[in-house]
Parts: C-alpha cells; structure tokens; sequence
C-alpha cells in the first residue's frame, strides 16, 4: 500500500450513490478507524469516487488489523453492489 494522507483536517467522510446519488453513509473519524479513513480519504482523492475497481485493487493490499474494519466494510459492499460512491469531505 502507498503511503496515505494525513486525514487530522477531517472530520468525517459522506458518501453518496445510487440512481439518485443520495446520502449512503456517513463515516466519522475516530480514534480507532483513521486507517479506514485515511484509506477511503486516499482512493477518493485518486480516482474521485469509489468505484468497484478501485474497491478491488485496495482490499487486495488493505491490512486486515482492526482499524481498517470501516474501509473494509465499505468496499466489500462497493463490490457487492457494484456501485460508484462519491465522497464529500468535512473539515
């Protein structure tokens, strides 16, 4: 895995998707997952959204530790659904 951000300006992540491209998740950062949000931080900034591909490509390299439970969550359901999120941060 490349090196990851730094995510302490943020304070959550907002995903948004679906035919509508509504509100799906919001994900605050916390003390024990700022590997999940550094990772999902990361992916978004790379390819603007989260999309299945991307989704494969992190959870083959993601660390199993229990930081990254959040990330791992997510992206498992991008590739179960098979679809695109868009993100928005808030600092």
């Amino acid at each position: 895995m490349t090196s990851l951000p730094t995510v302490e300006h943020i304070q959550s992540l907002h995903f948004y998707g679906g035919p509508k491209a509504e509100h799906q998740l919001t994900l605050a950062q916390r003390p024990d997952n700022r590997l999940s949000i550094q990772v999902l931080y990361q992916l978004a900034i790379r390819h603007g959204v989260i999309s299945p591909s991307g989704a494969r490509e992190v959870l083959a390299t993601l660390p199993t530790e229990e930081g990254a439970a959040d990330a791992r969550s997510l992206l498992q359901r991008v590739l179960d659904k098979g679809e695109f999120l868009a993100v928005r941060v808030q600092r």
